[in-house]
Order: structure tokens, then sequence, then C-alpha cells
């Protein structure tokens, strides 16, 4: 083995340095871009399901059933699972219920109306959220929300108003940077 001089152990290890590196940043770059699924879902496929994962594939709730309910509790649960399974549209009914049962909780109005639009119905959402903004102007989140289907809708200016309008309301909680950022992504005028 030859013997190597000061600068030649200098040069092996920059370059094995810079060999580490490339080899770190590429992985990591290939598994951001090409995620793993969560453990439970890996679990789930390889037939070992979970007891959460029993519950969640049970049969599906009756909604008329569900409709007829007279618990707040009970169907804004019913409602709120529907909508995080990706069931717009049978959620629609749950929240509408929901919002006669309550009908001061602004946050029913806001989640009607994310339902609403999601399911491809948003002028109806932002009729929604905007009585739910006439009901209660300082409820941060509604405003965010409204801004967000206004963007996706293609009104900048009235976008604008609502973002502006949820970031002034405390721009250091989640929902006022959250507003900060799609403001900036909506650029000046």
């Amino acid at each position: 083995m030859p013997k190597l001089r000061p600068w030649q152990w200098i040069v092996v290890v920059v370059f094995l340095f810079f060999y580490g590196f490339a080899v770190f940043a590429l992985t990591r770059d290939y598994y951001l871009r090409h995620p793993e699924p969560p453990a439970a879902e890996a679990a789930g496929s390889a037939g070992s399901r979970t007891w959460l994962q029993e519950q969640m594939q049970g049969p599906a709730p009756d909604l008329d059933a569900a409709l007829r309910e007279a618990d707040p509790g009970r169907l804004g649960q019913l409602a709120d699972d529907l909508f995080s399974q990706g069931n717009y549209g049978e959620a629609l009914p749950l929240y509408r219920r929901l919002l006669e049962l309550t009908p001061d909780d602004i946050e029913v109005y806001n989640d009607l109306g994310l339902a609403l639009h999601y399911s491809g119905q948003s002028g109806e959402a932002q009729e929604v959220l905007e009585e739910g903004v006439a009901r209660d102007a300082d409820y941060q989140r509604i405003w965010l929300t409204l801004g967000f289907v206004r963007v996706v809708s293609g009104d900048a200016a009235g976008a604008r108003e609502a973002l502006e309008r949820a970031r002034s309301l405390d721009p250091d909680t989640p929902v006022g940077k959250e507003a900060e950022r799609l403001l900036g992504k909506l650029g000046t005028e």
C-alpha cells in the first residue's frame, strides 16, 4: 500500500465527505418524492389489521338515522368522520342538520362551507361562509376558509380581502400564518 502525504489524506477525506453528502442528499430526495406508506397502512396490507383499522372500516353509519339525531356532538362526529374520509357529499346533510341544531356554531358554517367546496359547489360554499362571517366577524378560521375558497374560485380580490382579515385578527396563530402564506401566493397587484 502506498504511503500518502498529508495533502493527499486531506483530499481523500474531503472526497469521502462530499461523496457521503451526495449519497445522503440523493437518498433523502428519493424518499421525499416517494414516501413509504405509514406503518399502520403497511401492516394492514400485510393482513394484520389493527383494532382501529377494523373500527374505521366497519359498517357505514345509517345516514337517515343520523339525520334524525338530536345530539350535536354525535352528529358532528359522524359528519367529521365522513369529511375526513373524503365523503364530502355524504357529510353535507349531516352538517346542514347540525347547523339547524346549533345555528350559532361558526365552526359548523366553516365545515359545511369546506364540504360544499370539495363537493364542487363553491358558489354555495361561499354563501354559507359569508353567512358565518356575518354571524361572527372575529372568527379567524372562517375568514381563512372563505379566502381559500375564493382563491380556488378565481376571485383574487375577494380572496385577498378575506385573507387579510384572517391575518389581521391574529398573525401569530397557525391560521394567521397560513393566511399570510396564501397572501404571498396571491402576490401583489
